[in-house]
């Protein structure tokens, strides 16, 4: 019995953490939440980029179909246009719209639609070109 008072007292147990262990502990929980944060508001932020990218290029091709119906020898240049995310004209839209037509050839145009969208860091840009035909309009 002797021997083993003297093992207990060479190596008491321990219970429970220190305070040095539980603060290591928390911070290290800490780094973690935070960098989870961290990527979901990245993750949130790239989503809508990429939506806004998304409602650009629909803006921009149902507006070049929109062209192509129209007469080759009427298609001109406009101006900017702010537009609203679904592409319908709007003061306070954010999404921006241009048409720029040049003459390549003699009955040869071509036509780039160009839209801006919030947080883009490059419009999107769609080019097509466009045969004039024999060079008669509906229009005298």
């Amino acid at each position: 019995m002797t021997a083993r008072r003297h093992h207990t007292a060479r190596h008491p147990r321990r219970r429970g953490f220190t305070l040095v262990s539980m603060l290591v502990a928390i911070i290290l929980l800490t780094v973690g939440l935070m960098s989870l944060a961290g990527a979901n508001a990245q993750t949130v932020t790239m989503q809508t980029l990429a939506q806004n990218r998304t409602s650009a290029i629909a803006i921009a091709r149902g507006y070049l179909e929109e062209v192509r119906t129209r007469d080759p020898w009427l298609i001109t240049s406009e101006s900017a246009v702010a537009l609203s995310n679904d592409g319908q004209v709007s003061a306070g839209g954010k999404f921006v719209r241009t048409l720029t037509v040049t003459q390549t050839r003699n009955n040869l145009i071509r036509i780039d639609i160009t839209v801006v969208y919030p947080r883009g860091s490059q419009p999107v840009q769609l080019t097509t070109s466009f045969f004039r035909g024999n060079g008669l309009s509906g229009v005298r």
